[in-house]
Parts: C-alpha cells; structure tokens; sequence
C-alpha cells in the first residue's frame, strides 16, 4: 500500500484561489490516501485563515501619550473639544459595570469628583449594545482591592473586497490610502446602501458585513456637535430623513448606487492604549466604605480597510427639483476627504459599541 510520502512527484501547491489549481489538487487527491484529501483540506484552510489573519491583525500597541492628534473618551457623553481623533469603546464602561455589581451599594461621589468619573458612572448608553456571548466581563477580589476586566472582538468582513483606490484622496493636504468604490461593482453594491444624501458633503453611508447583526455607518458633514452622542442622535435623525426622503421619484436617485458613482473612505488601522488620568485617583464612598480609583486603563484597536475627494456641485440637481423635465441622475462623488464619524453598532440597538471622529490624519494610512 503506497503512503502519503511514496509519491516523491507529488507536492503541496500554494494557496489555492483559483478554478484550475483546484482542479490540479484535485486530481491528485483522487490518486492518493484520504489522509492525503483531509491534509490537502487543512492546508488549503490554513491558507485561507493566514490571509484573513493578515488583514485583520492589529498593529503594536502605541500609548495614546505618544500621540499629538487622537484622544480617547470613555463614554459617549464625554465633552469633545478641539481637532482631536475622538475614539470610543464600550470595554470601559462594561469594566465599571462589573465594579458597581459587586460593590452592591449605591456610590456616592461629591463635588470633588471628576465630571469624567461622574459621567463614568452615570453612562447607560452601554447596555445592549452588544449581546452577552459578544464580550467577557470580570471581576474578583483581591486583599480589599477590587479588579474588573472587560474584553470584545468584533472582526467583521464584507461579503466581497471593495476596492483599493489608486490615487490617494487628500485629507487635510495630507495624501491618505483609500477603499471603496472607483469603477461599479454590482456585489459591493450589494452591501452599500446611501442612508442619507445632500450632497457630496453632506451623507452617510451604510456598509453591511458578512455579520447582518452588525452596521457600519460612515456620516459626513454633521453638524457641530459637543459629544459622539450627539453625533449618534443626528445620524438617527438623518438617517431617518432619508428614508422619507427616497421615497420621492424626484429625489429616489440619491439613494441608488448608481454606475457613475464612487465613495472613497480613508484606510484606519490603530492600536492605542491609554490610562484616564481624570478618573485615577477619584475617591468615592458605599454606605460610608471610602474607595479609591487606582488604575483606570483601556486598550482600543481598530482597522477599516479595502477610500479621494473632489466635491461634485449639486446645482443641476436643485434646478432639476424646480423643473417639469425628466429627472437628471447627478453623478455622486462620496469622498470622505475631510472630518467624519464612523459608528459600528447591531442592528437592533440604539447605540454604538465604538465610535471614531476622524478630524486629522494621525491614526490614518499615510501614501
């Protein structure tokens, strides 16, 4: 009986990812062991998953102190100010839920106390944002000190790549790697949808991965707003103007990704962690039990991969509002060129468990 290695003209081809190699391995499968197929399987599967690994490992941690441009927030409420990256992550606020469970009392903060730590403590815009198979949370203690940890990873692909855009889109005069639609692409557009659209400068985008459960919202153009809630609150909002809005014949073709549209957004890939210096060393008391905030830590990555900008006017649109004549398709430049905010949160829930404002090129991919 010949063993899998009596075959010495017989060797594993590379990654398979086309019809023919297939058909090669195939053929030699079918000469040799079943060993051999459930091994060919293997090998062919960890090719896969060593792709699918690459394009979704994070990078080395950078300490948010080593950045000019980027802060974190822990909760969807805290004030934003200035032309930061703004970065938000449910994890905290689960931790500090796991720490209010077992102190089992109610906290009593004063005046002295942060208006972070009270927000910290106040915040309910965390709950169902994720299901509880979703993330892990702990907490145990240790010689009087209580430890509580929290943990999720969301890894979400599309249903197909979008695509690399050649030329790099200028962001605050920077040159930045972009993805995203530069030639029609029936399957990308398959899981794009136009939530809201303006103009060029003004809409929000909706990317739906292979997860159906989980959204990705990309909004230009919002308002000022003082905190990432009010920004979540005005894409609600926009969001559902849109949906009156497209069913208008005159206006429905904003909302159809049309073969002379493209959008470009910005390639993010970061991996930040930070202590929140307005919460450690915060004082609080249970029923008269005097507590002391020693570390308040949180580590937040995030990649958005496989975006250019030139602003198309919208006055042959307004004209068209005003005119008898057939409705004219305007060409569609969504290019997220300069501030935006993405939002990732399920489907069925009200608020997000990670935010971004983008307002600078810190944290994105330089040409």
């Amino acid at each position: 009986m010949l063993g899998l290695t009596g075959r010495q003209d017989f060797k594993f081809p590379a990654c398979a990812t086309t019809l023919t190699l297939a058909a090669i391995i195939f053929e030699h499968i079918m000469r040799i062991f079943p060993a051999a197929f459930i091994l060919t399987l293997f090998f062919l599967t960890s090719c896969k998953n060593l792709k699918e690994h690459e394009w979704s490992a994070l990078p080395e941690v950078t300490k948010i102190s080593e950045l000019q441009q980027t802060e974190f927030v822990p909760t969807l409420e805290s004030p934003i100010n200035g032309n930061k990256n703004v970065v938000y992550a449910t994890a905290f606020l689960f931790a500090w839920d796991k720490v209010k469970q077992e102190l089992k009392l109610p906290i009593a903060l004063t005046d002295r106390n942060s208006d972070e730590f009270k927000l910290v403590n106040q915040s309910a815009s965390y709950k169902n944002t994720m299901t509880d198979n979703e993330y892990s949370a702990e907490v145990e203690t240790v010689d009087d000190v209580i430890i509580a940890r929290a943990f999720f990873n969301k890894t979400l692909p599309f249903p197909s790549r979008l695509q690399k855009i050649e030329k790099p889109i200028l962001f605050n005069n920077t040159n930045v790697l972009a993805f995203g639609i530069q030639s029609y692409d029936e399957e990308a557009a398959k899981f794009t949808e136009i939530v809201y659209y303006k103009n060029d400068d003004n809409f929000i985008l909706k990317l739906t991965p292979k997860d159906k459960e989980h959204q990705i919202l990309l909004a230009k153009g919002l308002d000022k707003v003082a905190n990432l809630m009010a920004a979540v609150e005005q894409t609600k909002k926009l969001t559902n103007a849109g949906s009156k809005e497209r069913t208008s014949p005159k206006v429905a073709w904003k909302y159809v990704l049309n073969d002379i549209d493209i959008f470009s957004i910005p390639t993010i890939k970061f991996n930040i962690e930070a202590n929140y210096s307005d919460i450690e060393g915060q004082t609080f008391t249970t029923k008269g039990n005097l507590h002391h905030v020693e570390v308040a830590y949180q580590r937040t990555g995030f990649i958005l991969n496989e975006n250019g900008a030139v602003v198309e006017s919208e006055a042959s649109f307004a004209l068209d509002s005003a005119s008898a004549e057939p409705v004219k398709i305007v060409p569609k430049k969504m290019l997220f060129d300069k501030p935006f905010f993405v939002i990732i949160k399920r489907a069925n829930s009200n608020n997000p468990y990670f935010v971004m404002y983008v307002q600078n090129t810190e944290l994105l991919t330089k040409e």
